[in-house]
């Protein structure tokens, strides 16, 4: 079963684009798709998603008790500006998440990375275009920079899906972006508006305008209202229904009664079912500055309801393709004039003949097509891909009697406590000495599959070999671990002592044995040598101390994602520093550490401060000796030994003939 993630603005009302999502999601097949929604924000206990759907916690609850809205605020910027923390509140992996807007829902979807991303465009993209702002105004840096950080989210998602041709152009004459990009118009359940429109409501003896959506500064409902004072001029034979709430609710309320609009304007909220006041109006009336599609206005023209609309959403295409009602600027006296028609012609209403464009299973077709496509794309894409091994998988239970396989290449998987050990395996019958190979860093993450770096060495070497995994890379798809594990799972500590296990039915002393990493690896194989008493490790330009490597945001991955809280993280300097590994476990391995002197990340910040703590290292029970071998090679800076030096190196210590 597949898992989903659609980030929304908000799921609290029924109107709008809310509710064209909500028709879509309702109906994708829960037995194929398990589906999760986070709202940015919670504006009310109203649910409009079935039971079946998994409803994040919000981002911002204005429901909650005690609410307070600039701490509330404060904390959305702080995760809006990092993206691990909002990382760390997505507890699940996801098979596609779904950002169902630009702006924000798209900023927050970017974040999750390595895996496949869709940006549904359901609102008007022309609110990015700052060159129809001041260039000398304060909200011109505003909307030039919302533009530039757009500009670069989008790069992040497989498909952009837009939901009207105005949509789609404005993508193109803003961003330039044409590829990969789907119209899947919003779409109706006809039948079911229909029924519903069927309900019975008083106060439709005069001509009735009806307006649908958010009480706010775009739906620009000041405008019908000032409309409204000029129609009354002319005639008391009409009436006005608000239906909608939101943050100007008491200034349009205000501005009704100063100027006694009272007994034909009326705002009567939220209403959980419109139909029947769109149905029983002369008209559906849009003033907004801005709508990506505007679903009250197909609505409208499916209930044989005209509708009045500034130049927004797909107001200009319904009118023309439907001669369905007028399309108006922004102007009171343009505006009084037309409903004054309708006034007039009360009575009159035409049919509108309306096709199965908005059809909700066309839509709902079309959208899981998208999903499946950025899926199969991503998968395509994948940088990591399972290597030609067969896999062999057991529980740590059957480890004991487990029997190793000889002279074959395979991957032994190791379940222990619902975390899979992996490990590649070259054990070869005619041969008692043994190399084992750390990963470094995974160059972007995206781990899926086990990651065996090197490999491909295994078949020419002259010795058994066997290549681990570090598992914490499943974690968060992070790009380097250092076996840290997940809080207090320490998942190197277990991989070695499973490793241990493995060498021993190999009949393979560890003193024949050499443990080999370079960067991230070395540091896997300092600490592993640790566990694996007797045997020797070679490390190339190893990180010694986790906390002071170079790339500060790998660090804070492995602490973000790999424990609950900073605390939790502290109580294990251990895994962090491989002095104090040595520490905790009385034991120095036998080291043979080399390092070029010209990469300042591992001689400055690892090197030198590794000496300098050793300095300090006293009561050690069974100290080896560590043996430092300085490379200059300005060339290579923290690139390790070649695989020629490497193996020779090797070979010389456990006496094999290179």
């Amino acid at each position: 079963m597949k898992r989903l993630l659609f980030i929304t603005w908000s799921m609290s009302y029924g109107y709008g684009t809310e509710k064209s999502l909500a028709d879509i999601i309702n109906r994708i097949n829960t037995n194929e798709y398990m589906i999760d929604v986070l709202p940015l924000f919670k504006k009310s206990e109203t649910n409009i998603l079935n039971n079946k759907i998994n409803i994040l916690d919000s981002l911002i609850d204005y429901t909650s008790k005690n609410f307070n809205e600039k701490k509330a605020l404060d904390y959305y910027y702080y995760l809006l500006a990092n993206p691990n923390k909002f990382n760390r509140l997505i507890k699940n992996k996801y098979d596609c998440v779904i950002a169902c807007n630009h702006n924000a829902p798209s900023y927050f979807a970017s974040y999750i990375k390595n895996t496949p991303k869709i940006v549904w465009i359901r609102g008007d993209l022309s609110e990015l275009d700052y060159n129809k702002v001041d260039v000398n105004s304060k909200e011109y840096n505003i909307i030039k920079q919302e533009f530039e950080m757009q500009k670069n989210v989008f790069k992040e998602f497989d498909n952009i899906v837009v939901i009207s041709e105005s949509v789609k152009k404005a993508l193109f004459n803003l961003f330039g972006i044409h590829e990969n990009v789907v119209k899947i118009p919003n779409s109706v359940d006809v039948q079911k508006i229909l029924q519903l429109s069927d309900e019975n409501v008083t106060g439709f003896d005069k001509a009735s305008f009806v307006t649908l959506g958010r009480l706010d500064e775009n739906k620009n409902q000041i405008l019908l209202l000032k409309a409204c004072k000029l129609l009354k001029k002319k005639t008391s034979n009409f009436n006005v229904y608000l239906l909608g709430d939101g943050e100007n609710r008491e200034l349009l309320q205000n501005y009704i009664d100063d100027n006694l609009l009272g007994d034909n304007v009326k705002i009567l909220g939220f209403k959980n079912n419109p139909y029947p006041y769109v149905k029983n109006s002369v008209a559906s009336v849009l003033t907004s500055f801005s709508e990506g599609f505007s679903l009250a206005l197909a609505e409208s023209v499916i209930l044989n309801t005209p509708i009045i609309s500034t130049d927004v959403g797909i107001a200009m295409e319904l009118v023309h393709k439907y001669n369905c009602g007028n399309i108006i600027n922004y102007d009171e006296n343009e505006l009084a004039n037309v409903m004054y028609d309708y006034v007039l012609n009360f009575g009159n209403k035409k049919i509108i003949n309306v096709s199965n464009e908005f059809d909700v299973n066309i839509e709902l077709e079309s959208t899981l097509s998208v999903i499946e496509s950025a899926i199969n794309s991503n998968s395509l894409k994948s940088k990591m891909q399972v290597l030609p091994y067969p896999v062999i998988s057991i529980d740590y239970s059957e480890l004991e009697s487990y029997t190793i396989k000889n002279d074959d290449i395979y991957v032994l998987s190791v379940n222990k406590d619902n975390v899979k050990y992996e490990y590649l395996i070259n054990y070869k019958s005619n041969n008692k000495k043994l190399i084992v190979f750390n990963n470094g860093a995974v160059a972007g993450g995206n781990v899926k599959v086990p990651v065996f770096q090197r490999h491909s060495w295994a078949s020419n070497l002259k010795t058994s070999s066997i290549f681990v995994m570090d598992p914490t890379l499943y974690v968060a798809d992070l790009a380097i671990g250092w076996g840290i594990g997940k809080n207090d799972n320490y998942y190197l500590e277990n991989s070695s002592l499973i490793l241990k296990t493995i060498i021993n039915k190999m009949n393979i002393n560890l003193e024949n044995t050499i443990i080999y990493g370079t960067s991230a690896g070395g540091y896997l194989s300092i600490i592993m040598g640790i566990y694996l008493k007797g045997s020797r490790v070679v490390a190339d330009n190893a990180q010694l101390d986790v906390t002071n490597w170079a790339f500060v945001q790998a660090v804070d991955n492995v602490v973000e994602f790999c424990f609950d809280n900073i605390s939790m993280a502290l109580k294990y300097p251990e895994r962090f520093n491989v002095v104090d590994a040595f520490i905790k476990n009385n034991y120095v391995p036998k080291i043979y550490l080399h390092v070029n002197v010209y990469s300042n990340v591992d001689n400055k910040m690892q090197l030198v401060p590794f000496l300098q703590k050793l300095e300090n290292l006293k009561n050690i029970d069974k100290y080896n000796d560590i043996e430092v071998f300085l490379h200059y090679e300005p060339l290579k800076g923290h690139d390790g030994l070649s695989q020629d030096e490497a193996l020779n190196f090797i070979y010389s210590l456990l006496n094999v003939e290179s």
